[in-house]
């Protein structure tokens, strides 16, 4: 007897009735419409079907059917999205080039290149990345420095006001 699965999803491959991980319900492949404020790029989501109830849910790669991470509820959502902020000044701000920091993020998160991906983080796994990210860009505070006053695009950083202060009081002859 051969069946045809539903709901088998390119990135749950293997995976029979995909169960959130908050509430235990079913999880539905569906138009982010009514969640993104925006859709006008037909964005498709994993959904909980308890959805708004269980706010999980976790976008598709554009072109597939396959998940851009795992579920997450809206507060490992902002975890994720603060992680990626973090994370992301690595690389913007010079410091590494994408790669390097990919592959910096991996040994954060102990887990092989294939698999250092944010949005496949717990809470603990964003926690640690923005802590580690925030402590590798204040060691290196002096380079980023360096690479502003050489024409490197400035950036926002967090903690980055008092250095912009400082800056600003040596250029108009105060410092």
């Amino acid at each position: 007897m051969n069946r045809k699965r539903r709901n088998d999803p390119e990135g749950f491959k293997g995976k029979r009735g995909v169960r959130c991980p908050y509430c235990g319900s079913a999880v539905v492949l569906r138009s982010a419409e009514g969640i993104y404020h925006d859709n006008a790029k037909g964005i498709k989501l994993y959904v909980c079907t308890k959805y708004p109830a269980c706010d999980a849910y976790v976008r598709v790669l554009e072109g597939t059917n396959t998940p851009a991470g795992s579920l997450a509820n809206g507060d490992l959502r902002a975890l994720r999205i603060e992680a990626h902020r973090c994370f992301d000044q690595i690389h913007r701000l010079g410091l590494m080039s994408r790669r390097d920091a990919y592959t910096w993020l991996a040994g954060v998160v102990a887990a092989p290149m294939a698999h250092a991906h944010i949005g496949q983080l717990g809470e603990y796994g964003c926690m640690q990345v923005i802590e580690e990210s925030r402590k590798f860009i204040e060691n290196n505070r002096a380079r980023i420095r360096i690479n502003s006053d050489y024409g490197a695009p400035k950036q926002r950083i967090p903690g980055g006001g008092r250095y912009a202060a400082e800056h600003r009081a040596a250029a108009a002859g105060g410092g």
